[in-house]
């Protein structure tokens, strides 16, 4: 009796026991912080990617795949299997060397400590579980600042005879099927030899092909019909494609469910296309009497891509434009090159694409700086902190303060897609949630049209890498289910952001409604966005105009413009243009007057597929600005960019303290602008990047252009095999000797004819006059050479054939070095130096170019390896 009643006991508190078990399992699950300590270095979306009990009730990791799938985050490769594109934050003093084998196409920035790439699930599991790990998230797609929507054509048919798919066709097509619907007197060989000198017929090897545009319904996607084209283009927005069909094939193409309606592709107008910003900002006028046309002036764009460059430059729309990478696709800056090319028609153009993460992007402003950009637009907004300068904001001012260039960028369309305001909460399930307290109730609730994906992004005013603030975010569908949630946990170390992402793939509007949570936090101020992937917007409820900017569009030294409706007389800005001020909490509390100036959208310019299309959002008006910025600096290329931003910024007309949150100083006009007709007597404001040298221009690393005077050269590759000093007898030394320092002994040496010279060697050698300089490389990169440093001043220089910035090159030598001096052998003079953790001038930020020499000051010995 007594071992069954011992018995009892034991299982009764066995089971007492695994209740509690089971009733703490389902709060964990079931709480807005469930599952955050196993690989706590992965934001809450990839640990749902990874674990089902994480997701969303009702949800698994198909459906959150899926769901990035639609945001471009997640890619399959050949074997089915999925790869996320992430980026990766590592700790202080960590290095790439154990994480790059796990990613496929890495990037990484050492300066910052980051990573990014595309990782499989299994290697996602390990880089989660790795203690040098900082925080691992999904990278996130720029948001659109502009739309391209094509010009409808006129699709109206005469009420003929026929069968219904022939209601389908424009007159013209019918013409060339059925002679019935020819003019009286005509054939079809008139009617195809007219179309043939018109651009849209062309025959080859007796095979007729017309070019047509086909609209399909909005269930239908354009991509179904692309086997019936060759050279298609589409727009799955629009529900439109476009390109060159087979004759036999358009009664099939008309007979297909999906289509709407067949035309043919009427051919833009032989005369170019002229920007109506060109008569708003009164440039062409300006030109006229003036002269001034951009010349000299090197501009570049950074967008999406240039589809259909290749077109718009044999019809004269574009002269000849600089790719520096295209490998996005759009025509987004195919347009934006159309308007700066309009009002500074003279002007070199130069176009690299914004690339797939933050790190290209800085690499995309990188090579257009190399390449002589004298100015740079771009209309590209990355997710970047709310309240504070964040990785390309940081590197925009860096590059702005270095290398004397004006930066202009689209100031967003995120005017109504944007929320503000403290902590306000409402009790439920024992839970503190936000009371956004708009029209209707008090959650936030947006609508998205069909086809339409995109981010929820919430921030609180934390400092990035220190919140403590625990806020949650969840998204649910119209019947009130969770579609979505983010439970990053914020315990000191963490960054204050979480993010959801939508999509409606229905062909209805879907409404979304939004909930933040207090998980464990202060009352903090709260700014969310929704930011759709394209340039088409959100209706959002409630939304806070003021503030709704962020990124590279806050920074102080850029140029910021909005967008406005194209009238000659009021400024009238348009509703979806970011307004300022720009509330910056960190390092210090700042209101910053953003945006700068406004210039006009809904400008006509043709798309990659020959189309005529309204350009919309601050896309458009961002480059108006940019060309203007040409014609000034074109007057005088000595001019400084605080010279070329003080005349525009003149040109409003506008008071500094009349500036205005919606339209800053409002619109620029070329007949505002008073510019100085010589340099004497000029009194300039206060330098803004304090930069009082001239950056180099992008010389061919084979050919060193040898100045009059002292010259600092260094060998940046390994010279093909037998090559020595003699290199130098094509100098005119005047009979200077030519030396060499050895850093070791402390000495100078003079260089003899037969001496060898290797990688990273420097030499001081004086010309007569202005020379070239050929060096034959060894083509084998077998030979390249690492270069021991001594405690003191050493001489070296790049070691490679591509320019790079001194804060990468000298990443390894961490705090070892100090300062860099780099001698200009065109003025003679070294330029500022640069110095280990210094800003502006003399930031490390500044570039290195192949073949100049330098001296570097190390207070421990290191080694410098090749990097490029």
């Amino acid at each position: 009796m007594r071992k069954r009643i011992l018995w009892f006991i034991l299982l009764t508190i066995l089971l007492i026991i695994l209740n509690q078990s089971v009733i703490a399992g389902i709060e964990e699950n079931h709480s807005p912080e469930a599952g955050t300590q196993k690989y706590s270095s992965l934001s809450s979306d990839l640990l749902q990617l990874l674990d089902k009990s994480l997701c969303p009730p009702g949800l698994s990791p198909d459906d959150i795949m899926k769901s990035m799938e639609s945001n471009h985050q997640i890619r399959r490769n050949d074997e089915g299997d999925w790869l996320v594109h992430i980026t990766i934050e590592l700790i202080d003093n960590e290095t790439s060397k154990k994480i790059l084998p796990f990613l496929s196409h890495p990037i990484e920035d050492p300066s910052y400590n980051l990573i990014s790439g595309w990782a499989t699930s299994n290697n996602l599991s390990v880089l989660g579980n790795y203690a040098g790990i900082r925080s691992i998230t999904p990278v996130f797609p720029p948001a659109g600042s502009g739309s391209l929507e094509v010009l409808p054509d006129d699709l109206t048919t005469p009420d003929i005879p026929g069968t219904l798919w022939k209601t389908k066709l424009s007159t013209d097509l019918l013409q060339l099927l059925d002679d019935s619907y020819l003019s009286p007197g005509q054939s079809r060989a008139d009617i195809m030899a007219l179309m043939e000198k018109t651009g849209e017929i062309r025959i080859e090897d007796r095979e007729i092909e017309v070019r047509i545009s086909a609209k399909t319904k909005p269930t239908t996607s354009p991509s179904v019909f692309e086997q019936f084209f060759s050279q298609p283009a589409l727009d799955s927005v629009y529900g439109r494609i476009s390109g060159w069909i087979s004759a036999e094939n358009i009664t099939n193409l008309a007979m297909q469910e999906g289509i709407v309606s067949l035309v043919v592709q009427i051919p833009p107008r032989t005369s170019k296309i002229q920007t109506e910003g060109d008569y708003l900002l009164m440039t062409r006028d300006f030109r006229n009497t003036s002269g001034l046309s951009g010349e000299g002036i090197c501009v570049g764009v950074i967008s999406d891509g240039v589809d259909g460059l290749e077109s718009l430059k044999k019809i004269g729309e574009l002269p000849n434009v600089t790719v520096l990478s295209d490998t996005i696709g759009g025509d987004e800056g195919l347009a934006m090159l159309q308007i700066v090319h309009d009002i500074a028609p003279n002007a070199s153009l130069y176009f690299h694409d914004r690339g797939s993460s933050q790190i290209e992007y800085v690499r995309a402003l990188d090579q257009l700086i190399i390449h002589g950009c004298n100015i740079i637009c771009d209309d590209i907004t990355y997710v970047e902190p709310f309240f504070e300068d964040g990785y390309i904001a940081q590197n925009i001012i860096d590059r702005i303060l270095s290398y004397n260039i004006l930066y202009i960028t689209a100031a967003g369309n995120f005017a109504k897609e944007h929320y503000q305001a403290p902590f306000n909460g409402y009790e439920e399930q024992g839970y503190l949630w936000q009371n956004f307290n708009g029209s209707k109730g008090r959650d936030l609730h947006f609508s998205v049209s069909p086809g339409l994906a995109g981010h929820v992004i919430l921030q609180w005013d934390d400092r990035v890498g220190y919140s403590s603030n625990n806020y949650d975010l969840f998204l649910y569908d119209e019947s009130g289910r969770e579609i979505a949630r983010s439970v990053n946990l914020q315990d000191g170390d963490d960054d204050p952001m979480e993010w959801v992402r939508f999509v409606n793939n229905g062909d209805k509007i879907k409404e979304y409604t939004v909930k933040v949570v207090q998980a464990a936090a202060d009352e903090a101020l709260l700014e969310i966005y929704v930011l759709p992937l394209s340039g088409r917007s959100v209706i959002m409820d409630p939304y806070t105009t003021e503030d709704s900017i962020f990124g590279q569009q806050a920074v102080k030294q850029a140029i910021v413009v909005g967008a406005a409706a194209p009238d000659p007389k009021n400024i009238t800005v348009q509703e979806y243009s970011s307004r300022g001020p720009v509330l910056i909490r960190h390092p210090a509390y700042e209101l910053r007057k953003k945006p700068d100036l406004v210039a006009p959208d809904h400008i006509t310019v043709l798309t990659g597929t020959m189309q005529q299309a309204l350009f919309s959002g601050t896309s458009a008006a961002a480059p108006h600005i940019a060309g203007l910025a040409a014609l000034i600096w074109s007057v005088n290329p000595n001019f400084k960019e605080s010279d070329v931003r003080r005349i525009l910024l003149n040109a409003t007309s506008t008071e500094e303290e009349s500036w205005n949150a919606t339209y800053g100083l409002g619109i620029p006009r070329a007949f505002n602008l008073t510019i100085p007709n010589s340099t004497h007597n000029m009194h300039w404001l206060p330098l803004i990047n304090g930069c009082s040298f001239e950056p180099r221009t992008n010389d061919p690393v084979e050919k060193i252009t040898v100045y009059p005077g002292w010259n600092m050269i260094s060998i940046p590759f390994p010279l093909k095999l037998g090559s020595t000093a003699r290199i130098f007898e094509v100098i005119n030394t005047v009979h200077h000797t030519i030396w060499r320092f050895n850093a070791a002994k402390g000495s100078w040496n003079a260089v003899k004819p037969d001496d060898t010279l290797l990688q990273m060697d420097v030499v001081w050698i004086y010309s007569a006059d202005e020379t070239s300089l050929n060096l034959e490389f060894d083509t084998t990169s077998v030979n390249q050479t690492m270069k021991q440093l001594h405690p003191g001043w050493n001489p070296v220089g790049v070691p490679g054939r591509e320019s790079i910035t001194a804060r990468e090159l000298l990443s390894p030598l961490t705090d070892s070095w100090t300062y860099v001096l780099v001698f200009d052998a065109k003025t003679q003079e070294f330029r500022p130096s640069i110095i280990n953790g210094g800003a502006g001038t003399y930031s490390p930020s500044r570039l290195l170019y192949p073949s100049e020499g330098w001296w570097i000051y190390m207070t421990r010995p290191g080694i410098l390896f090749p990097v490029c």
